[in-house]
């Protein structure tokens, strides 16, 4: 997020967006939106309003439901920050859905065996680009996915052979629905 400005990254004035953020070994999803002059955040079934100022710096001041809070933020990389409030220091990373699905994808694919690649979010299967019996080599494009108004080409995360395929061109999927298995 860029506490800079007061406004995570990627949204508009009036729009919102999710997010994963992963903190010692917990996994929440968050949900952003403009709210008037602040930002509503929600996570679980949790809404909280918060308002912030850049005061110098890294460190922002934030007001949380009435309460302020200063709290310096450090991202030694994209996606990852150092959050310090009161002397202690939290990282956390701030993922969008589809970088975290994916990423649980790849994870699995280091694993032996039959893999299952699933979609990474509701859409609908644009174009398969494989076939059943069909050799794929890393990084080969499986099937093209609109979702959201975007194309996606998931591709394949290892050398493998197409053992099942579970869509058809055309079809709604949602995410976590299975559209291969390799082998």
């Amino acid at each position: 997020m860029s506490l800079a400005s007061g406004w995570p990254a990627g949204v508009s004035a009036g729009g919102s967006m999710e997010l994963i953020v992963l903190s010692n070994g917990t996994e929440a999803r968050v949900e952003v939106e403009h709210h008037g002059s602040g930002i509503e955040v929600k996570i679980g079934d949790r809404k909280y309003l918060v308002d912030t100022v850049a005061t110098n710096g890294a460190v922002r001041s934030l007001i949380i439901e009435g309460q302020q809070f200063e709290v310096a933020v450090r991202s030694p990389e994209k996606g990852r920050y150092q959050v310090s409030h009161r002397g202690s220091i939290e990282e956390v990373e701030v993922l969008d859905p589809l970088t975290h699905l994916a990423r649980q994808s790849s994870e699995r694919a280091g694993q032996e065996g039959l893999e299952v690649v699933s979609a990474y979010m509701p859409g609908r299967v644009v174009e398969l680009l494989v076939q059943e019996g069909d050799e794929v080599a890393i990084g080969q494009g499986l099937v093209v996915l609109e979702a959201m108004k975007m194309e996606n080409e998931i591709q394949a995360e290892r050398a493998s052979v197409v053992k099942k395929v579970f869509v058809s061109e055309g079809q709604p999927v949602e995410g976590g629905d299975p559209l291969f298995q390799l082998g």
